[in-house]
């Protein structure tokens, strides 16, 4: 399994009048996991363009559980549970002392960045990930 733990602080522009996080808010903090998960794992999304890899969203699914505030330290958990194919799916968990503010899913389809069709996870991009699914 692949995990991240990022801790974010919220931001005021990221919140409504009230204070509280904008529900739009959060894929672009499934997208924060998911950068510092490929980072921790020496793996940069930009290192995976170069190599002519793109990872576009095919699915984005969200789950509120309980608000954000203003000024909140709230954690994003990131796993990757099953060795990725054509495609990677993120689970993503956004907690702020423990109270469960968000799940959710994203599913990336790992495409050739020349021609912008599918393809299976790269060999060496697998072979790199292939001892965290063991």
């Amino acid at each position: 399994m692949l995990y991240n733990k990022t801790d974010i602080k919220v931001r005021y522009g990221e919140t409504d009048q009230m204070g509280i996080v904008n529900n739009a808010v959060y894929p672009s903090w499934f997208e924060i996991g998911r950068t510092e998960l490929f980072d921790d794992l020496q793996l940069p999304y930009s290192e995976m363009e170069k190599q002519g890899i793109m990872l576009p969203l095919s699915e984005l699914h969200i789950k509120y559980h309980s608000p954000a505030y203003y000024g909140d330290t709230v954690t994003i958990e990131t796993k990757v549970i099953k060795m990725p194919g054509v495609r990677i799916v993120f689970d993503y968990e956004v907690s702020h002392n423990g109270r469960l503010i968000t799940t959710g899913q994203t599913i990336q389809a790992f495409i050739n960045a020349d021609s912008r069709r599918p393809i299976r996870i790269p060999e060496d991009l697998k072979n790199s990930l292939q001892k965290y699914f063991e």
